[in-house]
């Protein structure tokens, strides 16, 4: 698996291309700017691409433009955004690119140190997969929210909504959950219908499935209601 790495910070950008190589991962190229970025993208198109979402100039979204730049020119590469901080704002707008919204990730930084975990994301958002950080689940599970049409749900559909948002499979879920695949879904069937997450046309032609759809419903992003 070929990865890119773009972080401004030295130390992190070594770090994060030692434990990815340890891992069986071939680091093609780093970068610490949006220029050097899209340079290595367009080189390169590596598997995956691991993007600080606060880079120069500006320190506030850079990260953020170029996974959109690189879903417009190269939309088979994979794109995990790392930040420092648990934004529910930037992880909306990852998963709400026109773009195909497959193969995309939002991390905290502080899963560098989890080598295991870090190295599964990198996998499954190369696979396709569409993930968030737990953390930012748990802290979303644990605010309540006026008028929330997560209300509609279970407690159980509401945790199956949290671990489809953080990436799982079916299998996953009934794993964690202790339950049976079929049991899982039909908590899905049931969030669908709940918050009117089938796809339109539009929504359908960009790749948006109904995972990213629940994903979405669970950051509070879908505007249905």
């Amino acid at each position: 698996m070929r990865i890119g790495i773009v972080e401004d910070q030295p130390l992190l950008r070594t770090a994060l291309a030692e434990v990815l190589s340890a891992r069986g991962m071939a680091v093609v190229g780093v970068a610490g700017d949006p220029a050097e970025a899209l340079r290595l993208g367009d080189r390169e198109r590596p598997d995956v691409m691991l993007l600080d979402i606060r880079l120069p100039p500006t320190f506030v979204d850079e990260g953020l433009q170029i996974a959109e730049a690189m879903r417009r020119r190269h939309p088979t590469v994979g794109l995990l955004v790392l930040s420092s901080h648990a934004e529910v704002a930037f992880a909306q707008r990852l998963l709400s690119m026109e773009e195909d919204t497959r193969g995309v990730g939002y991390l905290l930084k502080e899963r560098v140190g989890e080598v295991a975990e870090l190295a599964d994301a990198v996998r499954r958002v190369a696979g396709g997969e569409v993930i968030v950080d737990r953390c930012l689940i748990q802290r979303l599970m644990a605010r309540p929210r006026l008028g929330d049409p997560l209300d509609r749900l279970s407690p159980h559909e509401r945790r199956v909504l949290a671990l489809v948002a953080e990436g799982r499979s079916n299998l996953g879920i009934a794993e964690q959950m202790g339950c049976q695949v079929g049991t899982v879904e039909k908590h899905l069937s049931a969030i669908t219908g709940k918050l009117r997450l089938i796809p339109g046309d539009a929504r359908a032609r960009r790749g948006i499935n109904v995972r990213v759809l629940a994903t979405l419903a669970f950051l509070g992003g879908t505007g249905t209601g």
